[in-house]
């Protein structure tokens, strides 16, 4: 049979629809071949990979609106304007979140985090996931927002400085179809880098060129994404799964219950879609590999 992929979008707080969406997913049955999360796309992705349900919603609503996730909290607490550190130590310490397990799992799973060494994007598989979630923690780690997190030696941030939703490392790791779930709505728009974090970026990482650039491309690179979905979307080999409206969910902030809002929109725009979800993994299910019969 083919491979079928799920490929899930970053976006900080707005990561509540993406684990709604995987919620749903492991309460109606569907395992994919390969799993690629980049930001909190890789978070809620291994939380899916691992069948964590419950674990998905208290992550994405009551962590996620702690005040000292984010703002002056944050700040109080960790000197940086996202709490990474309050987060992950919760996460692990109080949820259901057998990261050690993760290398049992039933097919691939792939973290995208950025090397300031290599000053590029390398993908993380379940084999190098550690139990501390160091590297999870890491694809979360916003340049400027956050400190990079050292691991044996290297430092490492957000891979989506280089790709925001990475279809083609679904394609790359041998998928024919993709479910691909994003944060943002069917009418936003991505305005160019610019402004006070342009600024911080140039100075803070003034010894990291090629980051800059990236970053400051980071606007091309999404619409280029954006129409390698839609072309395969054209073609069959593609569904899009998006928030039908806004609920007031930014990338850094919201309420709790703003939060539960976008997670349940999430159950219901997968629901309205069952049945063109279920007809794409049909697809991929009973598709014969060519490669296989050459």
């Amino acid at each position: 049979m083919a491979k079928i992929g799920l490929v899930l979008e970053g976006g900080g707080m707005r990561g509540a629809y993406t684990a709604g969406c995987l919620a749903w997913l492991i309460e109606n049955g569907y395992e994919f071949d390969v799993t690629i999360g980049i930001s909190s796309g890789a978070l809620y992705g291994s939380m899916f990979v691992l069948g964590k349900k419950e674990t998905l919603h208290l992550a994405s609503t009551t962590k996620a609106a702690d005040w000292r996730n984010s703002g002056l909290g944050a700040v109080i607490f960790e000197r940086q304007v996202v709490g990474y550190n309050y987060m992950f130590e919760t996460i692990i310490k109080d949820l259901d979140y057998p990261l050690e397990d993760i290398s049992k799992i039933n097919g691939e799973f792939y973290a995208g985090v950025y090397d300031l060494e290599l000053q590029e994007t390398v993908w993380k598989n379940k084999y190098e996931i550690d139990a501390k979630a160091q590297y999870i923690k890491a694809a979360c780690t916003l340049p400027v927002m956050g400190r990079a997190v050292k691991i044996n030696g290297k430092k490492y941030m957000d891979g989506g400085i280089t790709t925001m939703i990475p279809v083609s490392q679904s394609i790359e790791h041998g998928c024919d179809y993709h479910l691909v779930v994003s944060t943002k709505s069917a009418d936003y728009v991505r305005k160019p880098q610019k402004g006070i974090t342009y600024k911080a970026m140039n100075i803070l990482y003034r010894k990291y060129p090629e980051l800059n650039r990236s970053f400051q491309n980071r606007t091309n690179k999404y619409y280029e994404e954006r129409a390698q979905i839609d072309a395969l979307i054209d073609e069959g080999k593609a569904i899009n799964l998006f928030p039908s409206q806004e609920m007031g969910v930014g990338r850094f902030g919201g309420t709790l219950e703003q939060y539960n809002a976008l997670y349940a929109l999430a159950y219901k725009d997968c629901e309205s879609r069952r049945d063109a979800i279920d007809t794409l993994y049909q697809q991929a299910k009973n598709r014969m590999n060519p490669l296989l019969n050459s």
